[in-house]
């Protein structure tokens, strides 16, 4: 949630009837229909209650009637579904350094039309924006959305935020754009002054996902995002994703495991986490030392063509050589998780991107240098999870709901 949205929320007034209404639009955020009686049941309130608060969202547009729910046990009238209006829209933008999608959606998560365009993005930061705008408006164009009906715009993106300023202070991917880039001025003509355009880091918008579907619990959360050689993580506290006073929280990929490591990294340091287990510290490994394992299968693979995964799949089938530089993986990965542990100690770690893709081995291996430090107690310190749902999928679902979120925490939508 955003400094602005937070500030809108707590200044509410204390009063039962707002309170209820809050409630219960929030429970319509996953796009699902539901029956007064199903709300009522769940956030303790009665159905009378309920149903003023949604006739007064129908009278707002927000909510419309569903149709009918099926018939309870012992018969009688079917009741009434609700649920967000089809006919408001939003938009996920994810600005990624090797393609950029755009989906537009609208309020239900029902998606109207999507574009990908793979291929990396170019170093001109203005023939970038001009490629977003020009798509973003066609998109809307095709489906006969006039801009006024576009009610939020999502940007995720590599890099950091400045959430004050809502500009991108620096993405170490892409440096040629340089510094405190204000992208949504950059998109601003190509949209309605009224529509808000926030811009989020790619792994606070795919960890926030985790909450959208609700399948993953703990109070206290960690998702772990991997992709185009970067390591980023989204911090989850009580259902709050935590920031930071520079935006620093989360970019663990530029912790410092290996200070006499040769390889400078974008961020200025050396031995960075990410930089250890990207895909081209891997080629570099395997074009070193694969002439000593000609039995590798490795050796059957284009050198350009090995990631992660491919590692991932030929330890899973044994290949001895291909284990031995996936247990090296697993222990940076797990010194980096006992570093965070130390400060945060997440009941929940939830990996995502590559390294969700992880074999059998990975995790025997990983778990097995956790055990090494002996504050852990003997069931660990935490529950991993492998989500291995398509980014994609996961920016859009996390992005729908930032927007839902900043939407919903006008106080103007309530009174």
């Amino acid at each position: 949630m955003t400094k602005r949205a937070a500030q809108n929320l707590a200044a509410f007034p204390a009063d039962l009837k707002l309170n209820n209404r809050i409630q219960i639009l929030d429970f319509f955020k996953n796009g699902g229909a539901y029956t007064a009686n199903h709300i009522a049941d769940q956030i303790g309130v009665s159905r009378q209650t309920v149903m003023k608060a949604i006739q007064f969202f129908m009278e707002k547009g927000l909510l419309v009637s569903s149709g009918k729910a099926e018939s309870t046990n012992v018969g009688g009238k079917r009741p009434e579904l609700f649920t967000l209006s089809p006919e408001k829209y939003l938009m996920c933008i994810s600005l990624w350094p090797d393609q950029l999608n755009i989906t537009l959606l609208n309020f239900r998560f029902d998606t109207i039309e999507a574009r990908a365009i793979r291929e990396p993005l170019s170093k001109n930061l203005e023939s970038v924006m001009k490629l977003v705008g020009e798509t973003s408006r066609e998109l809307l164009q095709n489906n006969h959305i006039t801009p006024e009906l576009l009610y939020c715009v999502n940007i995720s993106t590599s890099g950091i935020i400045d959430y004050e300023a809502n500009t991108l202070k620096y993405n170490s991917l892409i440096p040629e754009w340089g510094s405190n880039l204000p992208i949504p001025k950059y998109l601003r003509p190509y949209f309605a002054e009224t529509t808000p355009i926030l811009l989020e880091n790619v792994a606070k918008v795919v960890g926030r996902s985790i909450l959208y579907q609700q399948k993953i619990q703990g109070k206290r959360m960690l998702t772990l995002f991997s992709s185009w050689g970067g390591v980023c993580a989204c911090f989850i506290e009580n259902g709050r994703i935590l920031n930071g006073r520079n935006s620093l929280i989360g970019e663990i990929g530029h912790m410092v495991l290996v200070p006499d490591d040769p390889e400078l990294c974008g961020c200025g340091s050396r031995g960075c986490f990410e930089r250890l287990v990207s895909n081209e510290r891997i080629r570099q490994s395997v074009a070193q030392d694969l002439p000593h394992h000609p039995t590798s299968a490795l050796n059957k693979i284009a050198l350009t063509e090995i990631t992660v995964e491919t590692l991932f799949t030929l330890s899973e089938q044994g290949d001895t050589y291909a284990r031995r530089l996936v247990s090296r993986l697993a222990r940076y990965f797990a010194m980096a998780l006992r570093n965070i542990t130390l400060i945060f100690d997440p009941e929940t770690v939830v990996f995502q991107g590559e390294y969700a893709m992880a074999d059998a081995w990975f995790c025997d291996e990983f778990q097995r240098f956790l055990r090494e430090f002996q504050y852990y107690p003997p069931e660990g310190s935490f529950i991993l999870h492998l989500d291995r749902q398509p980014i994609q999928a996961l920016d859009v679902c996390g992005g729908h709901m930032q927007m839902l979120d900043y939407l919903f925490s006008d106080s103007r939508l309530y009174e």
